[in-house]
């Protein structure tokens, strides 16, 4: 389904080599500057990312988590794409952010840098386990806006209703978008993926009841497949009037997004193949 004409090729090569190590650079504990120094110190080749600000390449990195920075917290381990979640949200300092699908934690720890730890992160998976990773990271980050809550996204929580100013829905997916970081992915069974877009839609018609009036909703995967993307949206836009897409700015090779929704390329971005649409809720925030 995903239809790419000439560039098939230059996609499926995309998809075999290897995927750059990218960080997110935590700006509450240091600059970019100051953490390529630390790095380029202990032997890691740093170099900053092409197009997406607050993001270094790594090479000859070895154990991550031996490294003193990462320790201390100064960084996160996110692929560019995800780190363009909270960008695209347009997150600020104050607000109160629900992320619906959070695990391992990505999202809302860049959602967290954004808004400079001053709000409320509520950070939601079904498994225990999930958050406990959660947690850590957070604690390891120096993150204190992030709370943790075990739920199911197709659940309704009357006590988050109209609650949030920004609501993420980093759906469960395929994962045809991260191929070239796990290569097993291409052998998985299509069978069982052919019901995904109903689960898609079904947490995504819940989150929508969670968004604030004149707030914002986030939906995105890590797969390149309409079916999971577009479709999906497509499908919730006509059931929900009351929300449509807005258009947004990102730097580099991808710039103005106008029609709201975007599917990132490996290939053409450098980044996960990976899908974000931005969804504005009608009313005054």
């Amino acid at each position: 389904q995903a239809i790419l004409g000439p560039e098939t090729e230059a996609c499926l090569a995309a998809d075999n080599a290897p995927a750059p190590l990218t960080i997110q650079v935590n700006p509450l504990k240091a600059a970019a500057e100051e953490l390529t120094a630390e790095l380029e110190a202990s032997g890691v080749i740093v170099r900053p990312h092409p197009w997406v600000s607050g993001c270094l390449e790594l090479d000859h990195a070895g154990d991550l988590t031996a490294l003193a920075p990462f320790r201390a917290g100064k960084f996160l381990v996110q692929d560019p794409a995800a780190r363009l979640v909270s960008q695209i949200a347009g997150v600020e300092p104050g607000m109160r952010v629900l992320d619906v699908c959070a695990a391992p934690g990505g999202k809302s720890f860049s959602a967290a840098f954004a808004m400079e730890d001053q709000g409320e992160i509520l950070a939601c998976d079904l498994h225990e386990n999930k958050l406990k990773r959660i947690r850590e990271g957070a604690e390891r980050l120096g993150l204190a806006c992030i709370q943790t809550t075990a739920a199911d996204g197709r659940g309704f929580r009357p006590e988050w209703e109209a609650a949030f100013d920004v609501v993420l829905v980093d759906a469960p997916c395929s994962g045809f978008g991260i191929i070239r970081k796990k290569p097993d992915i291409r052998f998985k069974d299509p069978e069982p993926l052919a019901g995904l877009p109903q689960v898609q839609s079904a947490i995504l018609d819940n989150a929508a009841g969670y968004v604030k009036p004149g707030g914002v909703l986030v939906y995105s995967t890590c797969t390149i497949l309409e079916r999971e993307n577009r479709a999906v949206t497509d499908a919730f836009l006509a059931a929900h009037p009351e929300f449509r897409r807005e258009s947004f700015l990102l730097p580099g090779p991808a710039g103005e997004v106008s029609e709201g929704q975007i599917t990132l390329w490996p290939q053409v971005h450098g980044t996960d193949g990976f899908y974000i649409c931005k969804l504005r809720k009608d009313g005054e925030a």
